[in-house]
């Protein structure tokens, strides 16, 4: 009998894409994936008919389109504080998971330990299993999710290959302060770890909060692999276009995985992309205004059904703690959904055990990315189900 791997063992199908799933087929408002229900600017859509117009429908070069690169670069020198040579050391991918696969497996040799904090998302650990890499997960702190520094230090061993650091952070919303990235830096140096970056939600900040590029910190340029994207700054999720920011040894190895993983990134919407970089920054400040907004109307009106939710800085989810429902967040999620009310992500997903009840199964994640009327709509449904 055929078997699949035995690095497949270690983990499941996406719980975030499965209650997708589960939304459609009870009708329900789908607060899980983090997909808006709004369209992307204008310009980016029109980008795709003079892309077509071109006739850009076959391959790019693997690393992708040059003009992109190049415009990603000046965009990370000025927004990131990263300088990077569009020639050798920037790779357009299928998406920033694809840049986040394609960078895990181009470094990690089996038993390489790999620190992930948590809650965390999803991909992060799977791939690590199929590059043979150990996790060795470090549980940010249950108030607040800042960075416990001891427990951080006690992770590192002389197996230890690299980090995974997300800011803004998936799912808690938290931005990492510049104390804490010092903190990463000094750690990374001090034992020569590779620092692998998830910054996809870098423009989508609030409270006055700034973004901090671990790779723009002294010291780091040569151990830092940035990885980003188009899909949430520019509500574009389906397109799959991110990118992969390294120095030229790194990217030597990134670039051998992502060619045989995906040859390159769709050449269309490549094209497209750059007119991203035209756009001014009014379209960022409202971004985050709209998105504010959400955030401000979501979690007043969670509290006010009996959730206990944590304030976002960044990113567009909330994390709210369910404890007042007395039930877990597996089966309260199914609850939600089943009765055409509304699909969450159980918190569960983002935690690698349940040693701890109370903080893993007390969570369930909403995605605040929709139009206020559809969090209107399912704040409306949540009423009837929950008062």
């Amino acid at each position: 009998m055929l078997k699949f791997a035995k690095k497949l063992e270690g983990f499941e199908e996406s719980t975030i894409r499965e209650m997708t799933r589960k939304a459609i087929v009870n009708q329900a408002i789908n607060l899980s994936q983090g997909m808006p229900d709004f369209e992307p600017p204008q310009e980016l859509i029109e980008g795709i008919i003079e892309a077509i117009e071109k006739k850009e429908h076959q391959y790019s070069i693997t690393y992708g389109n040059y003009n992109l690169r190049e415009k990603i670069s000046e965009k990370l020198r000025g927004y990131n504080g990263i300088e990077v040579d569009p020639e050798d050391e920037i790779t357009v991918c299928c998406g920033a998971s694809e840049g986040i696969s394609s960078s895990i497996l181009s470094i990690l040799n089996p038993a390489d330990e790999v620190i992930i904090f948590e809650p965390w998302y999803e991909n992060y650990t799977p791939i690590t299993h199929i590059a043979e890499g150990v996790p060795k997960y470090v549980q940010l702190k249950q108030e607040d999710f800042s960075i416990d520094e001891e427990k951080l230090k006690e992770e590192i061993t002389k197996k230890t290959k690299a980090i995974i650091v997300n800011s803004p952070h998936n799912p808690s919303g938290k931005v990492f302060s510049s104390k804490e990235m010092k903190l990463i830096a000094d750690i990374c140096i001090d034992n020569d770890i590779i620092a692998i970056t998830d910054e996809i939600y870098e423009y989508i900040i609030y409270d006055g909060e700034k973004h901090i590029s671990l790779g723009s910190i002294p010291g780091m340029e040569e151990r830092t692999i940035t990885i980003s994207g188009f899909s949430k700054t520019f509500s574009i999720t389906g397109w799959r276009i991110g990118y992969v920011a390294a120095e030229k040894k790194l990217m030597k190895g990134i670039r051998k995985v992502h060619d045989y993983l995906t040859v390159c990134a769709p050449s269309i919407l490549q094209e497209a992309a750059i007119k991203a970089f035209d756009l001014k920054d009014d379209y960022f400040s409202q971004l985050v205004k709209r998105y504010q907004k959400n955030r401000d109307y979501l979690s007043k009106s969670l509290n006010e059904l009996g959730f206990k939710t944590i304030i976002p800085k960044g990113a567009y989810y909330m994390f709210s703690d369910i404890s007042n429902f007395k039930t877990r967040d597996t089966d309260f999620a199914d609850f939600l959904v089943k009765n055409k009310g509304v699909a969450v992500v159980p918190g569960s997903s983002f935690y690698h055990t349940e040693n701890d009840e109370n903080i893993v199964c007390n969570y369930v994640r909403f995605s605040f990315s929709q139009k206020i009327e559809t969090l209107e709509e399912a704040i409306f449904r949540l009423k009837e189900r929950l008062l």
